[in-house]
């Protein structure tokens, strides 16, 4: 077998100062000094007698040689640290770090069931919440170890993608319209909606435009905490997702929620995992996730909005 004479932590060096155009930012980055990066890349340099650093720029530059080093280490970095999840996974009950990406809409509901039955798995939990743009990114990158998530990537294999639940898309209103039907709001009152970037915003559009539906004075929002609490003030009607609601159960006085379409519109979620991950770990945290969506979230929900079906 022929000797590597590079270290990870050479590489490491390198790839953030090439991201970052600097040294300062990257010993930041990886909690080193200056010193130290600039040391690392040095070694790196010296072991193979090539220029990777134009040190004299500002901001710092790499090398053509560098340019094609930091594309080819980022990729070993991310397999490293597939390497490292997976001893670190594959052995043990408890793990070290477990991090765990949640959509937006639906993190009120998960992240303390997760907190309560996952705290004594890892010696370090994170959790995460955000959109889904941002948290793909943060899963293809490595740094995360699960992701429950309404899209998966193409090419995603199947073991390493599980649907969770069906989440039907409903109507939400404020309760003193609860008399109008849905053709009455939509022509009477205002439309909240989430915003037409998102990807929840691009289905529900394509919903209204599948059915030749005008909204009237529209105002968008990019997140289900604001669209919720502007329908419970009585400014306008819109369109959400049912699991979302188990997060807003206390305004439940202030809404009227029903299915449309006849329950036909729906967004999957699924939970997708690191490949490398134990598969017995990942399905075990599938059937948690699934059992406490489908049986006590869904119950919940019913019991504050009866009127909605899943």
């Amino acid at each position: 077998m022929e000797k590597i004479g590079f270290e990870l932590r050479q590489i490491q060096a390198l790839v953030a100062v090439g991201k970052t155009r600097s040294f300062s930012a990257a010993a930041q980055q990886l909690q080193l000094s200056q010193a130290a990066v600039s040391q690392n890349i040095a070694k790196l340099e010296e072991s193979y007698g090539v220029l990777l650093v134009q040190r004299q720029n500002r901001p710092v530059r790499l090398t053509q040689a560098g340019k094609k080093l930091l594309e080819l280490g980022q990729s070993w970095l991310l397999q490293a640290v597939h390497m490292q999840n997976f001893l670190q996974f594959s052995h043990s009950s408890q793990v070290k770090h477990l991090r765990i990406g949640i959509i937006d809409s639906i993190t009120s509901v998960l992240a303390p069931f997760i907190v309560e039955n996952f705290s004594d798995r890892a010696q370090t939990l994170h959790v995460q919440s955000g959109v889904i743009s941002s948290l793909d990114s943060s899963f293809n990158a490595g740094e995360l170890d699960l992701l429950v998530s309404t899209h998966v990537a193409s090419g995603t294999p199947a073991c390493r993608a599980s649907l969770l639940v069906q989440d039907p898309y409903v109507l939400i209103a404020p309760s003193i319209h609860a008399r109008l039907t849905f053709n009455e709001m939509v022509q009477q009152l205002s439309y909240i909606g989430y915003d037409r970037r998102s990807q929840i915003g691009r289905r529900i559009e394509s919903i209204f435009q599948k059915h030749d539906i005008t909204v009237n004075n529209t105002l968008y929002v990019d997140s289900f905490d604001t669209l919720s609490k502007l329908v419970a003030s009585g400014v306008g009607w819109g369109l959400i997702s049912a699991f979302s609601l188990q997060g807003i159960t206390a305004l439940s006085p202030h809404l009227i929620v029903r299915n449309v379409f006849d329950g036909r519109y729906s967004r999957n979620i699924y939970l997708l995992s690191n490949s490398a991950l134990a598969q017995d770990f990942v399905e075990h945290t599938r059937v948690m996730f699934q059992e406490f969506l489908k049986e006590t979230v869904r119950r919940g929900i019913q019991q504050h909005f009866p009127l909605i079906t899943f």
